[in-house]
């Protein structure tokens, strides 16, 4: 039985720097979500940029418009709402202003999102189209009200991966003492 058990490799070593590693870059990735919020914060209208747009597609969830440019282009848009995986995004348009958001026609006030994907995250602050008005304040605070609910969201999710990524080391362990390599 000696002969044997030091013939078997030691892999538990291995399993448990992966299983740090793998939990540190979930943490890092919900620090990352986190950051993201904060360098993307509420602006005023001054600071927003103007497009005018035609309405093809809208729907409640990111991204919320997909919208056709004056040079031809199509491009995907999205109300103020947070990076956080297990948050709920708060909008100031009630249901009935959606389904009369496709295929009418006016201009939105935004900014790209930084930090994300380069240029293709268009974040809308002011709505102008058709029937629908919506301004900048109103957008504020849906997005106030979403950031308040995403940071305890944020707090679960990195606390959710801390508890697994210490169940996994708790399970590894156990079988590596079974095994008799610990």
């Amino acid at each position: 039985m000696q002969a044997a058990s030091a013939v078997l490799p030691r892999p538990w070593r291995h399993y448990r720097l992966w299983t740090l590693g793998v939990g540190l870059l979930l943490q890092l990735h919900v620090g990352w979500l986190l950051l993201v919020d904060r360098m993307n914060p509420a602006l005023q209208p001054g600071a927003l940029t103007q497009r005018s747009v035609e309405v093809l597609r809208a729907r409640k969830r990111a991204t919320h418009l997909q919208a056709r440019l004056p040079d031809g282009s199509e491009r995907s848009m999205e109300f103020p709402a947070s990076s956080a995986l297990l948050g709920s995004t708060h909008m100031p348009l009630p249901d009935g202003e959606w389904d009369s958001l496709p295929a009418c026609m006016g201009y939105v006030l935004g900014t790209l999102v930084r930090w994300v994907q380069g240029d293709a995250r268009f974040r809308t602050w002011e709505l102008h189209c058709g029937p629908v008005h919506r301004v900048c304040e109103e957008f504020r605070t849906a997005y106030a009200q979403t950031l308040r609910e995403a940071r305890t969201a944020h707090e679960w999710h990195g606390g959710l991966v801390l508890l697994a990524t210490l169940v996994v080391l708790v399970l590894e362990h156990r079988a590596s003492r079974r095994r008799g390599w610990a």
